[in-house]
């Protein structure tokens, strides 16, 4: 049973009662019987609200997880395009960095990669090729650690 149901139970039990209405205490009995109907009805309004609060909250909370979908998920591609080591998706030894000069793109090389002496940029197919001294890329080592 709802509370406004057992309030208007109590309503019908104290009106089967027949108390004389000029009796102080039936007076004060049917005053407190209103309470409790006034305070069951505004707890029926507070649940009703709370139900609808819920629903919104639950229906905010679905399209956030759609709009961090679609955020996590372009930064992820993002942090991934921004060095691609040769493609091979490994940027953990990527020890250099090129940018390709037709699109852009910066690379990610080790020193094998150097050594090959060019790569194909894995953002527009354009042939790279490296001239470089290791003498030269040691000493820039060197400077960069200190």
């Amino acid at each position: 049973m709802k509370l406004t149901e057992k309030a208007a139970y109590i309503k019908g039990l104290a009106e089967g009662l027949e108390l004389d209405p000029n009796d102080k205490q039936t007076k004060v009995l049917k005053a407190l019987i209103d309470l409790v109907n006034e305070m069951a009805e505004e707890v029926a309004e507070l649940e009703q609200c709370y139900d609808d609060v819920c629903d919104q909250i639950d229906a905010l909370d679905e399209d956030l997880s759609g709009v961090e979908d679609l955020i996590y998920e372009s930064e992820d591609d993002e942090d991934e395009d921004d060095l691609s080591c040769c493609g091979c998706g490994d940027y953990s030894d990527a020890a250099y960095e090129v940018t390709c000069p037709t699109c852009g793109k910066v690379i990610g090389l080790n020193e094998d990669d150097l050594g090959e002496g060019g790569m194909t940029c894995p953002g527009c197919g354009e042939t790279l090729e490296f001239d470089y001294d290791e003498d030269e890329l040691d000493d820039a080592e060197e400077s960069e650690e200190q």
